[in-house]
């Protein structure tokens, strides 16, 4: 399969040079209705049938053959993300049952994860719903923030816009680290914890989160929100490199200063570069700074030359600063590829990456989408040996959505 793939690659790039415009090129090159097929068959139809709950909660984890896994609490991320993947499959569908599991998803979040003491969202339930965790992190209230969000988008409840702008409100005077970005994790009166390391991880997914406020709101607060986290990213976290490519760092010190050894638990994550690269697009589009645009570039560059495989295609893991890479591929990392694939494709002209596109979606198919059980199995692991674990969809919705939007269906 890889062989035939890397072929079938190679044959397109005579071809690469004569489409009249990147626009049109998307048309013809994206197959719109696979992809959403791909989403609504693939993701959203299997998570609808065995992941929603009577009291509106989701079982969040399942073995390749949707066997639930026993005694599984409810994380207050995995559970946002399961009221977007159903939001995402009403906005393909208009099938009013995703809409229905997702409003019933939205109203658990805010009647039982809601802290309505202190503020914010407590971190994990147990199934019947009882506090386990009520200390506060800012990777779950991202996607809090950022399923509110796109839930009011694609229903315009505008009780859902009132607890998303209320979320970002928590968010902003709980969460706000002094030195720039978002703490990782506080107590559940947000004092801080003693944790002495800080991640981009949290603060590209709560940028993605005001991002989507933005588009679904227009509200000034989200707006000024991504405008001071995207400059903290840029002009803090950002690392320029002499061949004019760009890295954001995964790991930090309690200065916001880059670990430096893979010993200390230093590593540039490929798949956060390409998330990274199209989330400023966006953010561009957006309005928020038009100093994204460049940099966007120079971070899909630098994923594309340390991490991306030509022969094969696809992303691998992760780039240590003084340790051989790990080549090894996962699943969100592909998608995320693919998505910033198709972005910059579509809105820099750069024809030279429909290559790419085409390469990597070859991997995708023949190598994690699960014809059988339905969703992608979680890596490029020669399907026998694949973990036993059923991967949620939202990355995957995202680069579906993606594709399909920038085809212009």
């Amino acid at each position: 399969m890889l062989r035939r793939r890397r072929l079938a690659s190679l044959a397109l790039l005579p071809l690469l040079g004569c489409e009249p415009s990147s626009e049109n090129r998307a048309g013809r090159q994206i197959d719109a209705e696979w992809h959403r097929r791909a989403a609504l068959e693939g993701h959203v139809a299997p998570w609808f049938a065995h992941a929603p709950r009577p009291d509106g909660s989701f079982h969040v984890n399942f073995g390749r053959d949707w066997t639930a896994k026993t005694g599984q609490n409810i994380e207050v991320t995995h559970h946002a993300r399961l009221v977007y993947a159903m939001t995402a499959g009403y906005e393909l569908s208009q099938d009013r049952r995703y809409l229905e599991a997702a409003y019933r998803g939205a109203d658990y979040l805010l009647n039982r994860f809601a802290d309505k003491v202190q503020g914010g969202f407590f971190h994990v339930l147990s199934p019947a719903g009882k506090v386990v965790a009520d200390f506060k992190r800012c990777y779950g209230h991202a996607f809090v923030l950022f399923a509110l969000a796109e839930l009011f988008r694609v229903s315009q409840e505008p009780r859902f816009k009132e607890a998303a702008l209320l979320a970002l409100q928590h968010i902003e005077t709980g969460l706000a680290d002094p030195l720039g970005g978002y703490r990782a994790h506080t107590a559940r009166n947000f004092v801080p914890g003693g944790r002495d390391s800080r991640s981009q991880n949290p603060l590209m997914h709560m940028f993605e989160a005001q991002l989507a406020l933005l588009e679904a709101t227009g509200d000034p607060a989200a707006r000024a929100a991504a405008r001071r986290l995207g400059d903290f990213v840029v002009n803090q976290l950002l690392q320029g490199l002499p061949d004019g490519t760009a890295q954001i760092p995964e790991w930090y010190d309690a200065f916001w200063k880059p670990l430096t050894t893979k010993e200390a638990g230093a590593y540039t994550d490929i798949g956060h570069q390409f998330e990274w690269s199209h989330l400023l697009v966006r953010s561009t589009a957006l309005d928020v700074s038009q100093v994204h645009a460049p940099i966007a570039d120079r971070l899909l560059d630098y994923a594309l030359k340390q991490g991306y495989d030509e022969i094969d295609g696809g992303a691998i893991s992760q780039v240590y600063p003084d340790q051989p890479a790990w080549k090894s591929k996962g699943w969100w990392q592909q998608a995320e590829c693919l998505r910033a694939l198709i972005v910059h494709a579509t809105t820099s002209g750069r024809k030279e990456l429909w290559r790419r596109y085409d390469q990597t979606l070859g991997l995708i198919r023949d190598e994690l989408v699960d014809p059988q059980q339905g969703g992608w199995l979680p890596g490029v692991c020669k399907r026998s040996g694949c973990e036993d674990v059923q991967p949620d969809p939202y990355h995957m919705l995202g680069m579906h959505l993606a594709a399909i939007k920038a085809a212009g269906r």
